[in-house]
C-alpha cells in the first residue's frame, strides 16, 4: 500500500538525554527468556549512536528509508523512573529541554516537531508558564504530561483527575494544542500508573481537550478504546503495542475509529522501518489508512 506522507507521531532520537530509553531498548534484546516480537526486536544503525552526531545523521537516513515526513518528538522530565527502568541502564534522570527539542528541528530541517515536557513537580504556575512560552513563544507544537511518576502531598500516586493538573488542561484547551499523555509499561513504578478512570472524568470535564494517549494505554487497551468510543477528542496512539500480546485489539478498533487513532514508531522501541512496514500490513482501507499514517497527525498539529 502506497502511502502519499507518513507522520511517526512519537520518536526518542539518539541524543544523549535519551540515553536511558536507548539502554532500555537494547538492555531487553539480552534477556535470556526472549521476547518474540517484530518490531520490538529489531534494531536500526543509529540506535548504537547515542549522543553522537553520527546517530542523528543516521536517523534522518532511516526517516527517508522509511518514507517518514516528520518526527513529533516529546520533550521530558523524569528524575524517578521505574526499577524496571534501572535495572538495564546508568543513567536515572531523563530531561529533554525545549532548547533541545528547538535545536533538533533546526539539525532536521523541519522535519522534527518538538512538544514541551511539563515538569509536574514544579508549582502548576510554573507549568502553565512554561506551557504558554513553549508553544506561544518558541513555536512547539504541544505538549507531554507523564503524571505516572509522581504523587500527592500524602504521598499517593498523583491521578490525572488531580485539581492540582487543572490549571495545565485550561491552558492547553485555551491554545488549541494537543496534549500527549504517558501510557504503557514503563509509564510509572508499576502498571497501576495505566488508570483511565481518572482520565474519563478529565475529559468530561474539558470535552475540547485534544488528547493524545501514548502507548494507546497498554495494557488496559478496551478501557483506552472505550475512553475514544466515548470522547470524539480522545486519540490513541499505540504504536509498538500494536505488536504486543492483545494489540490486535487496536488493529480491529482503528477501522471504527478512523478519525481517532495515529501512527508512531515509538523508536528507539520500534525501527522506523519495520514500524511502517508492518503497520502498512493492517487490514485497513487505503483512506482509513492515509488517515492512521498521516492525516489524523497532520489534522492535530495544524499541518
Amino acid at each position: 500500500m502506497k502511502i502519499s506522507k507518513i507522520i511517526d507521531f512519537r520518536c526518542r532520537p539518539p541524543m544523549a538525554a535519551q540515553k536511558l530509553i536507548f539502554d532500555l531498548k537494547l538492555g531487553r534484546l539480552k534477556w535470556e527468556n526472549k521476547f518474540v516480537c517484530k518490531p520490538a526486536m529489531a534494531t536500526s544503525p543509529s540506535m548504537f549512536k547515542v549522543g553522537e552526531d553520527e546517530g542523528l545523521e543516521l536517523l534522518l537516513k532511516e526517516m527517508d528509508e522509511a518514507s517518514v515526513d516528520l518526527i513529533v518528538v516529546p520533550g521530558r522530565n523524569i528524575a524517578n523512573p521505574p526499577k524496571a527502568v534501572l535495572q538495564m541502564t546508568n543513567t536515572d534522570k531523563i530531561n529533554v529541554t525545549d532548547e533541545m527539542l528547538l535545536n533538533l528541528n533546526k539539525r532536521f530541517q523541519g522535519r522534527a516537531i518538538g512538544l514541551h515536557g511539563i515538569d509536574v513537580e514544579r508549582p502548576v504556575e510554573h507549568s502553565v508558564k512554561a506551557i504558554e512560552s513553549a508553544i506561544r513563544d518558541q513555536g512547539l507544537a504541544g505538549a507531554v504530561l507523564e503524571i505516572g511518576f509522581s504523587t500527592t502531598e500524602n504521598g499517593r500516586p498523583l491521578k490525572a483527575d488531580d485539581p492540582r493538573l487543572y490549571p495545565i488542561y485550561e491552558t492547553m484547551v485555551s491554545l488549541g494544542k494537543p496534549l500527549m499523555s504517558m501510557s504503557g509499561i514503563y509509564a510509572g513504578h508499576d502498571i497501576g500508573a495505566n488508570d483511565w478512570p481518572p482520565l474519563d472524568r478529565v475529559m468530561q470535564d474539558f470535552p475540547q481537550l485534544k488528547l493524545v494517549l501514548a502507548h494507546g494505554g497498554y495494557p488496559r487497551v478496551l478501557d483506552a478504546i472505550a475512553l475514544a468510543v466515548k470522547h470524539p477528542n480522545f486519540y490513541l496512539s499505540p504504536d509498538i503495542y500494536c505488536f504486543f500480546p492483545g494489540g490486535k485489539l487496536y488493529v480491529e478498533a482503528i477501522g471504527q475509529l478512523p478519525d481517532q487513532f495515529i501512527f508512531a514508531s515509538a523508536y528507539p522501541f520500534g525501527p522506523l522501518k519495520e514500524s511502517v512496514e508492518l503497520s502498512l500490513q493492517f487490514p485497513l482501507s487505503d483512506e482509513v489508512m492515509e488517515k492512521y499514517m498521516f492525516g489524523n497527525a497532520a489534522r492535530l498539529l495544524g499541518l
